[in-house]
């Protein structure tokens, strides 16, 4: 098996981690890994790790085995063992298991490309920009690049494509990719080494950062303080950074102010959910990738999939997936009939009611007995804050509404009472059991 094979083939396997595991675990545990020899002999395909050899890798394969022997069984045909090392893996006497000529890995999906982006109304901003950066490896108009959106809308695919693409058109550029969980782990085991100004060199001297999920760097003081200073020695090279994350940069929750700022100091730019046409030629190419014939009766089940699921790109892939897969497995043409079978879950789950603020307000006010005019007022006793501040919450967590529009939704209130509001009750949450009660109840009552 030459490299190319062999890292498609576990690319393949990431892409099937990605529909049985959390995602986050598979960019923190998985992505990071490159194939460098497959042994037939020995059974067992060879990983090794960005940085330096971490138990954490393996023991994160060993407690993961089921999920992972059914990908490598899916992607490879036959189960294989799974083991890091840091030097040359052991010879031994099958030709098939030599040695893979070494390679500068930057830990992207070669899926991931311009190329393979699907465009519409949806993301044309932010694919603007993205091209724009790959074109000239530095734009200081869009210096940081700010993408957020809901999970699974294109955001790493876009990363990743201008990672590639500036890699393939600027050799000499320095890119790095990673995700903030990886980034806290490097930290993690630099601190633990006493490697830090190693681990600083690493990222302070590149000409590209891209950085996957900053979200989850709340509440890490650690990751933030080094993050900050990255930043800001990038930014005053004038190297370019790109950031990622769920929510706009003035949004995110247990991140100081000096880091959000500069998050949103250059250019920010929201993803939204694809509608029906960008849908239907997202699994048109996929189709097409899959090497599936796009007949009319192709056409008529990729239209069912487009209909019925309408939440982001990721939940498209897996539902063609299935389907292609099980038409595989069963021997069965691909058609609506088939996938009206295989996917009765997503088709079940599209029936349940769209939960608005309106429904929200109205449950809470029924449950601590004051009027939504009230809790829409200026009235700032406590038997309305608190019912005000729970609604807040609530509308957060269902909804897309920013917190700007959450503040017309409450008289016009500023949006930074709004992030006070939630922030204060989604803290509380954690260590009061009788609030804990009280959403649930509530949530119940809001999705019955």
């Amino acid at each position: 098996m030459t490299k190319t094979e062999l890292k498609e083939k576990w690319n393949v396997v990431l892409d099937l981690l990605y529909t049985s595991m959390e995602r986050l675990k598979v960019d923190t545990f998985f992505r990071p890994l490159t194939p460098v020899k497959l042994s037939e002999k020995k059974e067992t395909i060879y990983l090794k790790t960005a940085g330096s050899k971490s138990s954490v890798y393996q023991n994160s394969i060993n407690n993961h085995k089921e999920f992972l022997s059914e990908a490598l069984i899916k992607a490879f045909g036959k189960e294989y063992k799974l083991e890091i090392v840091d030097a040359e893996p052991p010879d031994d006497d099958d030709e098939s298991g030599s040695p893979i000529p070494e390679e500068k890995d930057y830990g992207f999906n070669p899926r991931y490309t311009f190329e393979s982006f699907v465009q519409g109304p949806n993301n044309q901003l932010a694919l603007a920009a993205c091209l724009a950066i790959a074109d000239k490896g530095y734009v200081k108009e869009y210096n940081p690049l700010f993408l957020y959106s809901g999970p699974g809308l294109g955001k790493t695919h876009l990363m990743h494509a201008v990672g590639q693409y500036i890699i393939k058109h600027f050799p000499k550029k320095r890119v790095m990719y990673v995700s903030s969980e990886a980034f806290t782990n490097e930290l993690v085991t630099s601190i633990q080494e006493k490697s830090t100004d190693k681990f600083r060199n690493k990222y302070r001297k590149v000409d590209v950062l891209l950085f996957d999920d900053v979200q989850f760097i709340s509440g890490k003081a650690a990751t933030q303080e080094e993050l900050f200073h990255t930043f800001n020695d990038l930014y005053n090279a004038r190297k370019q950074i790109i950031f990622t994350s769920d929510k706009p940069p003035q949004e995110l929750v247990g991140i100081p102010d000096r880091l959000t700022s500069r998050f949103g100091q250059g250019l920010s730019v929201d993803i939204n959910p694809p509608e029906y046409e960008t849908r239907f030629a997202i699994l048109k190419n996929l189709a097409i990738l899959s090497n599936v014939e796009v007949t009319p009766e192709i056409e008529d089940m990729l239209d069912l999939i487009a209909q019925n699921v309408t939440t982001n790109i990721r939940d498209l892939e897996g539902a063609f997936t299935r389907v292609h897969a099980s038409s595989q497995l069963l021997g069965s043409p691909m058609n609506k009939d088939l996938a009206k079978m295989v996917l009765t879950d997503i088709f079940k789950n599209t029936k349940t009611k769209e939960i608005t603020p309106d429904i929200i307000k109205k449950e809470v006010s029924k449950y601590f007995g004051v009027k939504v005019s009230d809790m829409e007022s200026a009235n700032r006793s406590k038997d309305v804050a608190f019912p005000r501040q729970i609604a807040i919450y609530l509308i957060r967590e269902h909804t897309n509404y920013s917190l700007p529009q959450m503040g017309k939704l409450f008289g016009g209130r500023d949006h930074t009472t709004i992030r006070h509001s939630y922030e204060k009750i989604a803290e509380e949450i954690k260590k009061n059991k009788d609030l804990q009660e009280t959403i649930e109840t509530i949530n119940h009552q809001i999705e019955g």
